[in-house]
């Protein structure tokens, strides 16, 4: 059995986190009046629910579960990339009309 679903709290995290990255990125396109309040706004909670998320999981390991914190990393750099890339279409992006 996958050890995450022994914390579902960490998995409705994550989805959570998944959700406001999504919405931060509909946001930053859209452009909508306020979204330079939202858009950071979802982009935060995303890094906290996400990777907080993630490396608090982690550190509640055993000591020998390296596999767990490379995991963490990964997300980190994954969340990392993530931001950069809606950073740079923040300030010079392509723009949706509806």
């Amino acid at each position: 059995m996958d050890p995450r679903r022994a914390y579902p709290r960490f998995a409705i995290a994550s989805l959570l986190g998944n959700v406001a990255f999504l919405a931060s990125w509909g946001v930053v396109l859209a452009r909508p009046s306020g979204w330079l309040v939202v858009g950071p706004i979802l982009l935060a909670l995303f890094v906290l629910l996400r990777v907080g998320g993630m490396w608090l999981y982690a550190r509640q390991q055993p000591e020998g579960s390296d596999r767990i914190r490379r995991a963490a990393l990964f997300t980190t750099l994954l969340a990392l990339v993530g931001v950069g890339l809606w950073v740079a279409t923040a300030l010079r992006g392509p723009r949706i009309s509806f």
